[in-house]
């Protein structure tokens, strides 16, 4: 608490932040405390084969991202007042397109199942989205769908005006409608407008609606050689991540009981969903913190290419995860929401070699922490005194 990075204070790379940018880290240690019961006791001796322990960190990241980095968003109406989503964002398990979705009926207060997401790309015809990294889709494609939105509400008032005989300044958008903000009653349907608005005497004005929004990252800058100032990345999202483990001290071997993360992501759009990612983050994590390498030979070859030999955690190996969210909103990212990937990978890691290292009364600084390695540790501090 402590060190906790804090609004006014500058990144490694020399960029000033604020509450927008940079989180609530001490409400994220806060919150992870609770989770953890900390007042318990941060290694508990349940008996002499078993140490129970806990260990903390905190994380902070950003992304290195092109200066020039984009992404592009368009909005196609069908006949019946539905909308097609294009997006270049790659759909890889991150349900980004999902988030979009719901992003697109909340501007627009209309059913989410009324808008059709184009989940295919094809680099010739879908928009240009920089790259699926970096959590940065929900941000990136997030600004470019709101102002494709905009441009929709624009073309919809704009054509409502004429059939309704007023101001578009006048209309609102929604529920279906496009109406008049001071009488609802005085309204027409967007499925008649949408596509082309036709008269009672076959006179038609209008046609199909075509939205289409941008977004470029602004105020990014390479990295000075000198000096390494430099803005890569448009925030740097916190969180206070811990794991508590069952340690036998005669063997060595240990036991992950629980993992927890508190991650700082803004706004929170889909709950379940960004649990999802940071607790799928976790896993792969403690995976390679605690078992995963690869082994070579004197000529670089991998000697482990299976999952015979090199081993992920399997089903009923993991903890218990638990993962919660501090809300402080990215002023200028859509609805608030910051981007959250690899947020949950970051510090299992460190908070499992940590409660190692407290369990085991050695210093542990390498990976993976199998028990053969805290072995040859605690040997060399033997040695040493």
């Amino acid at each position: 608490m402590k060190n906790a990075i804090l609004p006014g204070h500058t990144t490694p790379t020399k960029v000033l932040l604020n509450a927008s940018t940079i989180g609530d880290l001490p409400a994220c240690i806060k919150k992870l405390k609770e989770m953890m019961n900390w007042e318990e006791g941060e290694r508990v001796e349940v008996s002499s084969t078993k140490i129970r322990v806990k260990g903390i960190n905190c994380v902070w990241k950003t992304s290195t991202i092109d200066p020039d980095a984009s992404s592009g968003v368009i909005l196609t109406f069908n006949s019946d007042g539905s909308i097609n989503l294009l997006s270049g964002v790659v759909e890889i398990g991150t349900g980004t397109k999902t988030v979009l979705a719901q992003m697109l009926a909340e501007k627009l207060k209309m059913d989410i199942d009324h808008i059709h997401v184009r989940m295919k790309v094809d680099t010739q015809t879908t928009p240009e989205h920089w790259k699926t990294v970096a959590s940065r889709g929900t941000f990136m494609a997030g600004r470019a769908l709101m102002e494709a939105a905009d441009d929709v509400i624009k073309q919809l008032k704009e054509i409502a005006s004429c059939v309704l005989r007023c101001s578009p300044e006048d209309l609102e958008v929604g529920y279906g409608k496009v109406f008049l903000r001071d009488d609802p009653s005085i309204s027409v349907a967007i499925k008649d407008v949408a596509y082309g608005y036709k008269y009672p005497n076959g006179n038609a004005i209008g046609g199909q609606i075509i939205g289409r929004g941008n977004y470029i990252l602004r105020h990014m800058t390479k990295l000075d050689r000198e000096t390494g100032a430099g803005k890569t990345g448009p925030e740097w999202t916190v969180g206070a991540q811990g794991v508590e483990v069952e340690f036998n001290p005669k063997d060595y071997t240990y036991r992950i009981i629980n993992a927890f993360s508190v991650i700082d992501i803004g706004r929170v759009l889909n709950d379940k969903a960004a649990k999802g990612q940071v607790m799928g983050a976790m896993s792969m994590g403690l995976g390679f913190a605690g078992r995963e390498t690869f082994q070579f030979d004197q000529w670089g070859r991998v000697l482990n290419p299976q999952l015979r030999t090199y081993r992920p955690l399997r089903y009923g190996e993991h903890p218990n995860y638990f993962a919660a969210f501090v809300e402080t909103p990215q002023i200028d990212a859509a609805y608030g929401a910051r981007g959250v990937g690899e947020h949950g990978l970051l510090g299992m890691p460190a908070a499992l070699a940590n409660s190692l290292s407290i369990a085991a009364e050695v210093d542990l600084y390498h990976l993976p922490l199998i028990p053969e390695l805290i072995w040859r540790m605690k040997e060399a501090l033997k040695l040493l005194h």
